[in-house]
């Protein structure tokens, strides 16, 4: 039956995005929404750090708001948080093994699927990235993936001019 609501209520809860939408605009509870899903896509494992320890939703907050940020994504993660939290509200006080459950359960639906993936794409991005850009919190990416940063790294954000 939930995977039936949240179908529906895909088509019934839209959040408007508009031009000047900014992160800091952003309801709290969306933001803990994603992270708790991207902590059950990212779990800690003995080598690989979590969602939350590597940043997934700083940099989110960080990029979102940037001009070249793709509109149509962050509709897909904002909205689908909204109806995932709607759908799924034990998912909250639900243990790991249940949340792990509850986002098979999401994954299901075409809708919940694509969200789900959308979330995947941006925490690799998020644990792969230059730090500069909000993730990859101690290069914890990084150093769990044994990777070594191709240099010159990034002094300014998006390509921005240098003063020499």
């Amino acid at each position: 039956m939930k995977r039936r609501t949240f179908i529906k209520l895909t088509s019934l809860s839209p959040i408007i995005i508009n031009s000047y939408m900014m992160a800091k605009d952003i309801d709290e509870k969306i933001w803990t929404t994603i992270l708790e899903v991207q902590n059950i896509l990212f779990p800690k494992t003995s080598k690989m750090p979590s969602a939350k320890e590597f940043g997934s939703v700083s940099y989110l907050k960080q990029n979102i708001d940037h001009q070249t940020f793709d509109k149509d994504d962050l509709e897909l993660i904002l909205n689908g948080a909204k109806i995932f939290a709607e759908t799924f509200p034990e998912f909250f006080k639900a243990s790991k093994s249940d949340k792990l459950e509850i986002v098979k359960q999401a994954n299901e639906s075409e809708y919940g699927n694509s969200w789900l993936n959308i979330l995947v794409y941006y925490g690799i991005e998020a644990m792969l990235s230059d730090p500069i850009y909000g993730g990859n919190k101690f290069q914890s990416g990084w150093m769990a993936l044994k990777h070594k940063a191709g240099m010159p790294r990034p002094k300014k954000k998006y390509g921005a001019k240098i003063d020499l």
